[in-house]
């Protein structure tokens, strides 16, 4: 069982822009325009999206519409939001403005723009608009800047811009995602938008790497990465184009986790001879065992506080997800259905985890911390290797569905999944980065 679990383990892989707000026209309050619209009974808020106007200049790329398409994309993917987009731009004169808007009924807000294009540069004012009221009332506006080759880099930040308008919580579409894929015949660690577009190839080793794990302020990845023949640490900026061995014990050095302030990091060493998790201070050195168990422990998360750390284990017999504090002490058995659970995955909001369990195949379950309320996520093909998104509203996961394995996303309650990767390698090990500063 032991061997099984470990080799199980090892194939699993357990300033562009500068924004400017227009003075008068934010209102923060409109937050509460959710709240009421929640309250009256509405699944989500419906938003139009139009066409930005080109007031002057040429636009030969098309970012007057292309913008507001992936601005679109955007809030229909965060499941808060029900988007008619496509629609010209508003016409200016008064009496014009007030019958076009009558086109959206239904609508509860309206977003607009203003595109300029001088050479390489864009530049986009958008208007956010209330149209709940007996009459349209600004909530925000705001100009934002970038090169044309940041276009969705600055349509990703308008959209996180109007989710926290709505919701008080920044959006995610300015994220990316880190996973391992075989499309260069070696195992390699690669990163995407969130979205699946400008996709990063970031190591070249032509060896296994696995495991690719954010460092809560985005600017680092750990990884484990057989590149000197057997299972080493590995740290590598993403943003640099550098990594530098971070451990390299006799054993294996796998399944990293940042702790939520960026000073440690939690993984599996087998050093001693047995596979522990060890907690390393990354600017001294240091290390020390947090478990010590004739069983294999491995694949430790940590709850947002830092306060504990959940990890798999088969100390009492098969692999289950267990919970103690982060010195190690208070250990508890978490999962008790199934047996076979592992990779959990902590909630950025603290209330649940994710994990993997074998019941037939492989898929994703949920459950409180406390252990109740377990929730089945997934089902058809294999699922495995959750992450969390930075809101803890969605999750990224390695999925066998369509018959090779790609990356899938969803809502935290399962529904809404969409593929997102169409990789011609084998894609596995996601995991979802912070907001990017």
């Amino acid at each position: 069982m032991k061997s099984r679990l470990l080799a199980r383990l090892l194939l699993l892989g357990a300033g562009f822009f500068s924004v400017l707000a227009l003075p008068g026209d934010l209102h923060p309050q409109a937050s509460d325009v959710y709240l009421n619209i929640l309250a009256s009974g509405a699944k989500k808020l419906n938003i139009a999206i139009l066409e930005f106007a080109r007031p002057a200049g040429q636009d030969p790329m098309g970012f007057a519409k292309r913008l507001p398409e992936i601005t679109a994309n955007d809030l229909n993917f965060s499941g808060l939001f029900s988007v008619v987009s496509g629609h010209a731009p508003l016409p200016s004169a008064p009496d014009a403005l007030k019958k076009a808007l009558a086109d959206f009924p239904g609508a509860h807000a309206l977003l607009q723009g203003s595109l300029t294009v001088q050479g390489e540069k864009l530049m986009v004012e958008i208007r956010l608009i209330d149209l709940t009221g007996a009459e349209p009332r600004p909530i925000l506006a705001k100009v934002y800047d970038a090169q044309a080759r940041d276009h969705r880099r600055m349509a990703h930040k308008i959209s996180d811009e109007v989710v926290y308008q709505f919701t008080g919580e920044r959006g995610i579409a300015d994220t990316r995602i880190a996973y391992a894929s075989t499309a260069s015949r070696a195992k390699e660690i690669y990163m995407m938008d969130y979205d699946g577009f400008n996709v990063v190839q970031l190591t070249k080793n032509g060896s296994i790497n696995l495991s690719p794990a954010w460092r809560p302020d985005g600017q680092a990845l750990a990884f484990t990465s057989f590149q000197r023949d057997f299972p080493q640490l590995f740290v590598l900026f993403p943003y640099q184009g550098r990594q530098q061995l971070l451990q390299a014990w006799p054993g294996v050095n796998i399944a990293p986790a940042w702790s939520p302030d960026g000073e440690s990091l939690a993984y599996t060493l087998s050093k001693d001879g047995n596979p522990e998790i060890y907690v390393l201070r990354t600017r001294t050195g240091e290390i020390r065992r947090l478990t010590n168990h004739r069983g294999i422990d491995t694949d430790p998360t940590w709850s947002p506080t830092g306060r504990e750390i959940a990890f798999t284990s088969d100390r009492g017999g098969t692999p289950q997800v267990y919970i103690a504090d982060a010195e190690g002490a208070n250990v508890r058995r978490l999962t008790f259905e199934g047996s076979y659970n592992v990779q959990p995955r902590w909630s950025p909001r603290g209330d649940r985890l994710v994990y993997t369990s074998r019941q037939g195949g492989f898929d994703l379950w949920s459950i409180n911390v406390d252990g109740s309320n377990l929730t089945r996520l997934t089902a058809g093909g294999n699922n495995e290797s959750a992450s969390w998104a930075p809101n803890g509203r969605h999750l990224v996961f390695a999925s066998q569905r369509t018959g090779r394995w790609q990356i899938f996303a969803m809502l935290a309650d399962g529904s809404e999944p969409q593929q997102m990767t169409r990789d011609r390698g084998e894609v596995t090990s996601p995991a979802w980065s912070p907001r990017i500063p």
